[in-house]
């Protein structure tokens, strides 16, 4: 056991873990007749890398919802992908984004605000009833952040305390929404041929069932509603900074010309996965450093130059930080927001794979979770050490090419330096604010699984250093 304090397994008898236990002997598992889990880091190149044969597979297209058009998450067409990439590009890259920052700090300055007010009136440790559910608080940031961010829309999320949203008339609350859909598409998503006909009879068979549906497509309305807000505004002469922006018009400022359901499914995938795995690595992050006290007050030391006069880390001060990077690598290494293995279908010929031959339209993966954990790669996996990522450019080039939280290459998330940018700055502003406890020395995180991997409550009592 490594000095560092152990992780727990997040998931311990769930798909993404089946493969740890058969890990050495056994890499490639059935997981149906024509679906195949490779649970081996140097399937990655033949499955995911820039010239692989494999297509996204079939079951991305059923993940559309009640939207009309494909998004980059979800578009199974290589070309239709380039399209997209191409166009969304500068909206993502990190010199763009950095003129959002102030954007981000707005919403960490709230968030400060809500958590300042509910600080504890001791330091030694114990849980007096003022504890804070970090991980909800940590959600409302990236869903008010995401829609400032992508379509200038101030939720005010954080200012209430809740993630209830206004849909012509109606109150929709947002992660209840998001996460029903996205729970009960999980449990049908393996039987993709099956798929429609789940939906029509669980909804017929399961009151229970029906509610679950019926309040994952609220969130295509809130979607919905927050696009014409958006574009409204702009047929108002509003002058806007933010994503949607680069979707309606191009550098140039001449229209893109796209239909209104293209814009509507690019916007839900941002604001679905740019809300969701965004605050689920803040709080795993979270979660690991205050389990690992060493590891925070290493941190603390670093970026203690980074906050500014207003209480938040400056971005231009933490971008470079190597510990913090450790630390946020760490824990998407430990607890990858998508811990599956993402689908791909081998071409129709058929391909190579390990040195197998899989016959042709067949699903392939390579589950996250698991080869995050290769002990060869990464020894004592289950410690979270951030210091891994810190022992040499022999060592990290060779973990890089087997960390996949984003995917990789060609097809990896687009967003990935949002949720950087988000995670470099908040995390560096709480940890040099605020002093963490949790219930106990011996209480773990409890996490679920549908396509993400949420983490459950996360009670909390915090007070302000004093340095």
């Amino acid at each position: 056991m490594s000095s560092a304090q152990s992780a727990q397994h997040p998931l311990q008898t769930c798909f993404s873990a089946l493969n740890i236990p058969f890990w050495h002997n056994h890499p490639i598992i059935r997981l149906s007749p024509t679906a195949l889990s490779i649970a081996d880091p140097k399937a990655i190149p033949a499955i995911y890398g820039h010239g692989t044969p494999c297509l996204k597979d079939d079951v991305y297209a059923l993940t559309k919802g009640t939207h009309t058009h494909s998004n980059m998450l979800n578009t199974i067409s290589r070309d239709d992908h380039s399209r997209k990439r191409r166009m969304l590009a500068n909206a993502f890259s990190t010199k763009n984004l950095e003129n959002w920052e102030f954007k981000i700090v707005d919403k960490v300055e709230r968030l400060l605000r809500q958590l300042d007010g509910r600080c504890s009136s001791s330091s030694n440790g114990e849980m007096d009833g003022n504890e804070v559910d970090l991980r909800s608080w940590l959600n409302l940031f990236t869903i008010d952040a995401i829609a400032d961010i992508g379509l200038s829309v101030k939720l005010g999320l954080l200012d209430r305390g809740s993630d209830e949203v206004d849909v012509d008339g109606e109150v929709v609350r947002y992660i209840e929404c998001l996460h029903r859909g996205n729970r009960v598409s999980s449990w049908v998503i393996g039987a993709s041929g099956w798929i429609g006909f789940l939906r029509v009879v669980s909804r017929v068979v399961s009151p229970y069932l029906r509610e679950q549906w019926e309040c994952g497509r609220r969130f295509g309305r809130v979607v919905r509603s927050l696009v014409e807000q958006r574009v409204s505004a702009q047929e108002g002469r509003e002058t806007l900074s933010d994503f949607l922006g680069c979707l309606i018009e191009d550098k140039r400022g001449f229209g893109r010309g796209l239909e209104r359901g293209e814009i509507e499914a690019e916007a839900g995938l941002l604001l679905d996965a740019g809300s969701d795995t965004t605050a689920i690595a803040l709080t795993n992050v979270m979660y690991y450093l205050i389990k690992n006290p060493q590891s925070l007050i290493k941190l603390r030391e670093e970026v203690s130059g980074a906050v500014v006069e207003n209480g938040v880390a400056s971005y231009a001060k933490v971008k470079n930080l190597p510990y913090l990077k450790a630390c946020l690598q760490e824990s998407l290494r430990l607890s990858p927001p998508v811990p599956r293995g993402l689908e791909r279908k081998t071409p129709p010929e058929g391909m190579y794979i390990l040195g197998e031959r899989i016959p042709g339209n067949f699903t392939v993966s390579v589950p996250t979770y698991a080869v995050h954990r290769d002990s060869e790669i990464f020894p004592d996996p289950e410690a979270f050490r951030p210091e891994r990522w810190l022992e040499g450019d022999e060592k990290i080039k060779q973990m890089r090419a087997v960390f996949i939280p984003f995917s990789s290459d060609a097809r990896a998330c687009i967003g990935r330096n949002i949720t950087f940018i988000e995670q470099q700055i908040l995390v560096a502003t709480l940890v040099h604010r605020y002093e963490f406890a949790l219930p106990s020395k011996d209480w773990v995180l409890e996490w679920e699984e549908a396509f993400n991997l949420w983490p459950g409550r996360m009670p909390v009592r915090i007070w302000r250093r004093v340095e």
